[in-house]
């Protein structure tokens, strides 16, 4: 069955916390970044862009895919190519859209279920694994492409997201086996150098993210003092 989703339905489903829902504590704060990466990705395997020193060019806007056609539609009007990472900061103004639209589509493929959730003001939509099969064999085909190897294009794109979505502590519990895992995977990058690109770009977007964090909040200190 997962072979009828998307990097970035994969990713989402591995986020989820198998037994209570939810997204893993590990993934939280990366998964919007590694969710936006997991969509150029499948942009570039359809040949809708292309990579070039770092940077995106638009080779095609047309697109059935409503994700797809979110971000090619801002691509689009840019005036100049820009870096990966540029891109994933600008589009994670977009990631409620993105997280929702997910959420649908893997509740209409019956592997999710979303339970209403509400703490004072706040509501949101938990996500919980109704096919807890199809992740597992997610997970089975992972741990085998890892330490068996693979030449799949898709198949190595999805392992250089797992280290960036937080994810190797979720799919490799044994901290040897992790460490194994990590290594392997650090060598399948230095051989495909798209996914390394994206998993850097992914890496350089939450560091300015994280320094505009901070920023900002030593200025409201300031101020406030």
């Amino acid at each position: 069955m997962e072979k009828s989703l998307s990097l970035s339905e994969k990713i989402y489903l591995l986020a989820i916390h198998p037994k209570k829902g939810g997204i893993l504590t590990s993934a939280y704060t990366a998964l919007d970044y590694v969710l936006l990466g997991s969509l150029l990705l499948e942009l570039y395997l359809e040949q809708k862009i292309v990579f070039e020193n770092k940077r995106i060019i638009v080779k095609s806007a047309q697109t059935k895919n409503p994700l797809h056609g979110l971000l090619l539609g801002k691509m689009t009007q840019s005036k100049k190519p820009l870096k990966i990472s540029r891109w994933i900061n600008k589009f994670n103004f977009s990631k409620k859209k993105i997280r929702k639209q997910l959420q649908k589509s893997l509740a209409e493929k019956r592997l999710i279920r979303l339970e209403d959730k509400r703490f004072l003001f706040f509501k949101w939509k938990k996500p919980v694994l109704v096919n807890k099969q199809a992740a597992y064999h997610l997970q089975s085909e992972i741990d085998s492409n890892i330490f068996k190897g693979t030449t799949d294009k898709e198949q190595i794109m999805l392992l250089s997201l797992l280290k960036p979505a937080g994810l190797l502590k979720r799919l490799f519990q044994e901290k040897e086996k992790r460490r194994k895992a990590s290594k392997q995977l650090k060598m399948m990058m230095v051989e495909n150098q798209v996914s390394a690109a994206v998993a850097d770009a992914i890496s350089a977007a939450q560091a300015v993210a994280a320094s505009v964090a901070v920023a900002t909040v030593t200025t409201t200190a300031a101020t406030s003092g």
